[in-house]
């Protein structure tokens, strides 16, 4: 399970991005994925809001989407701008 902090650490991450030009990758379901270029518009306590560069418009995406790996931040370049992997277990077995 994701802690608040780490959520927090994630949207104060993804603040970092507002204004900068990025490509977002979402899986949609069924091994279905979009690309789109846009721009970070503004940020909420629990979304974030990305504005398409050809159509305009706004789509808005959760931060959890992005702990998830539902969602994918990258530069333009094809640099990965998001990793998280909050998989590890607090307890093992012995």
């Amino acid at each position: 399970m994701v802690s608040k902090d780490s959520l927090l650490k994630v949207k104060e991450e993804v603040e970092t991005f507002v204004g900068q030009e990025i490509l977002i990758k979402a899986n949609i379901g069924r091994n279905k994925c979009i690309c789109r270029k846009g721009v970070i518009d503004s940020t909420y306590p629990n979304l974030f809001v990305f504005k398409e560069n050809e159509t305009s418009n706004k789509l808005s995406y959760s931060y959890t989407d992005l702990v998830t790996n539902n969602l994918q931040l990258s530069s333009i370049d094809g640099q990965a701008l998001t990793n998280y992997d909050f998989s590890t277990p607090k307890y093992t077995r012995l």
